[in-house]
């Protein structure tokens, strides 16, 4: 059973002073998005609760352990997209949580009206078929100016999320 949960901003604050706890809730080790991750989204203005949904990360939690993130890198408002990020600890991967996650933040995504989207290493299989599971679509290679090539996956157009409420929980 995963549960997810956004922290705000005062806790994230917490977690840049502390990153090893967070309220009842251990830290595990390579759990957290980068510090500037974590500071960009304490600094948005208030009242920006759209901007601050799809840029502060929603934090995975297993049996009281904070074991990964995942969240938007700000919503795109001209397309209403968002790409997203995720990370799950070493010790926690291989059980399907990254998985579990993506498919919560998809139909919360498609719920809001925007479209998630992912950049993925080629290399990366678990990440591909994490989101190959979620029913994201390879669309294509996408170069960086650093060479490095990147697939974009994204929701086919006809996806729509299930009607009943969001459970964050699994």
């Amino acid at each position: 059973m995963i549960e997810l949960f956004q922290p705000t901003r005062d806790e994230l604050g917490k977690l840049l002073t502390d990153s090893t706890i967070l309220g009842s809730y251990s830290v595990v080790d390579s759990a957290l998005p980068p510090r500037v991750v974590l500071d960009a989204a304490r600094r948005l203005p208030p009242g920006e609760d759209r901007q601050y949904r799809w840029t502060a990360p929603y934090l995975i939690v297993v049996e009281n352990n904070i074991v990964g993130s995942i969240g938007g890198k700000g919503i795109l408002e001209i397309e209403d997209e968002v790409e997203l990020g995720y990370n799950v600890a070493r010790a926690y991967r291989r059980r399907g949580i990254a998985t579990r996650a993506i498919g919560l933040v998809r139909d919360l995504a498609r719920r809001e009206g925007i479209w998630p989207l992912a950049h993925v290493e080629p290399t990366n299989v678990a990440s591909r078929r994490a989101l190959q599971y979620n029913g994201f679509i390879m669309e294509s290679i996408v170069r960086l100016p650093d060479s490095l090539d990147l697939e974009r996956w994204r929701l086919p157009d006809q996806y729509q999320p299930p009607l009943e409420g969001l459970d964050l929980s699994l």
